[in-house]
């Protein structure tokens, strides 16, 4: 089979399956690098590639190079080779859990508030396509009617938010609007966050907002550029492209 891979800006190929896969071994295709062959719809990143692929097989959280599972140690989450755990196991000791900077480009505070105001703007579209036809944007009647059907207003569009970003952190580690712009929310280790991640990382935005936003703030000077439900989850915004 014939891959492509984008490296640097340029897009590269073709090569076979064995080059591909010594290509990651030697740290060029990372984690995070975006890939192609005939058969696919788009590009994608070489983990979720091989992720259906073997078991077998882990990327470092340090270097992005692939390594058997044999050869990689685990701490936490987070898959770290033998040449990256000193490094690592310092960090660790200075109170840093990340592998460093060379791991992931993260994503910064304002492309991270674009793609929210692109995320409101869908689920406003999504709402009114649901509560208009039910008569739910407009009320009339009595004060006990127009009480019941505000507040079947409200819940609906608290479950379809909650659904939205449930479904599309947990599936593709995105939301469309953070697809849009190239972004992604992992593990530290590369990987997908779980369920129970993403429903402790959705409310835990409330908290953001009850300190006056200073939650979404930290961002701004954080290293890793973590909000504060970042923190509080284990999570991360990267770019993907």
């Amino acid at each position: 089979m014939d891959w492509f891979y984008a490296h640097e800006g340029k897009q590269l190929g073709p090569v076979s399956d064995a080059d591909l896969a010594q290509l990651a071994r030697g740290g060029t295709v990372t984690a995070e690098t975006l890939v192609w062959h005939a058969g696919l719809t788009d590009w994608q990143p070489y983990r979720t590639v091989v992720a259906g692929e073997s078991t077998s097989l882990r990327f470092c959280s340090g270097c992005g190079k692939q390594f058997a599972v044999n050869d990689i140690a685990m701490f936490g989450e987070a898959a770290v080779c033998a040449s990256c755990q000193p490094g690592y196991v310092q960090r660790l000791r200075q109170g840093m859990t990340s592998t460093g900077p060379q791991a992931f480009r993260y994503a910064g505070f304002w492309i991270r508030v674009v793609a929210v105001i692109i995320d409101s703007i869908i689920m406003e579209i999504v709402q009114y396509a649901i509560l208009i036809p039910a008569g739910l944007t407009s009320f009339s009647g009595s004060d006990n009617l127009v009480s019941a059907a505000m507040g079947l207003s409200i819940l609906i569009s608290m479950v379809l938010n909650l659904a939205y970003y449930l479904f599309f952190w947990t599936r593709y580690g995105a939301t469309p609007g953070k697809m849009a712009l190239g972004l992604k929310i992992v593990r530290p280790d590369g990987q997908l966050i779980s369920m129970g991640q993403a429903i402790g990382r959705y409310f835990a935005q409330f908290l953001d907002v009850l300190i006056l936003g200073i939650g979404y703030m930290m961002a701004g000077w954080d290293s890793e550029k973590r909000t504060l439900h970042d923190r509080l989850c284990d999570t991360r915004v990267i770019r993907v492209r």
